[in-house]
């Protein structure tokens, strides 16, 4: 069995950080809207809290593209 092979059974870690990247985007703008629309009196804690867990997550899945790119970095170097 060779290398590609191999690697074709492993998920795509590159797209499942893009992914986490634009889950976490689309959170942090969806938290933005409540705490815009807070201005008329509604609590804006919630939507805080969650942006922070969005920066968290977006930051996480940052750094997973980085490892993905460096590993498929150190195959490509292998493999030539």
């Amino acid at each position: 069995m060779s290398a590609l092979s191999l690697m074709s059974n492993i998920p795509d870690a590159a797209q499942s950080a893009q992914l986490g990247i634009a889950r976490g985007i689309s959170g942090l703008n969806a938290d933005a809207q409540v705490v815009a629309q807070s201005i008329t009196g509604s609590d804006p804690t919630a939507a805080l809290v969650d942006s922070l867990q969005q920066k968290l997550s977006v930051e996480a899945s940052a750094k997973a593209l980085s490892v993905s790119d460096q590993m498929l970095g150190t195959l490509i170097d292998i493999m030539a």
